[in-house]
């Protein structure tokens, strides 16, 4: 299986807009990655500003290994590891920076992966109304 780390180019432009309405500092995706494993691509955000670390899901153990790989050493990518699923419901990730906090406060989570206050309140309301 090939991979192959590009810069995002206009295939990623629904992913890059999700995060630049979301991240406190939409300029973390001036040094955002795409890494193509098998002509899947899958876009990571690095670490900086309010972003403490990432994390991006993955279902193929395959794949999961050839994406740490080529993640490991990229700048704004420090400790890149695999994180296996606990649960046959969830799916493996590979996370880098700071540990993932093991908490479901989505305010807490989202501080955490550099969300800004406004899209960590929206999210926040938006499930809360899902609860109702």
């Amino acid at each position: 299986m090939t991979v192959e780390v590009l810069p995002p180019d206009g295939r990623d432009e629904w992913e890059a807009s999700w995060y630049r309405e979301r991240l406190d500092d939409p300029a973390l995706l001036d040094q955002a990655v795409v890494v193509v494993v098998g002509g899947s691509r899958h876009m990571v955000v690095p670490r900086g500003g309010r972003r403490r670390g990432g994390a991006l899901s993955v279902g193929d153990v395959a794949v999961i290994w050839l994406l740490r790989d080529a993640l490991a050493g990229l700048e704004g990518f420090p400790d890149v590891r695999v994180r296996w699923a606990t649960h046959p419901d969830s799916c493996h990730a590979i996370e880098w920076g700071d540990p993932v906090p093991n908490t479901d406060d989505d305010r807490v989570r989202g501080r955490y992966f550099g969300y800004s206050d406004r899209a960590i309140v929206a999210y926040a309301e938006e499930m809360a109304s899902r609860e109702q």
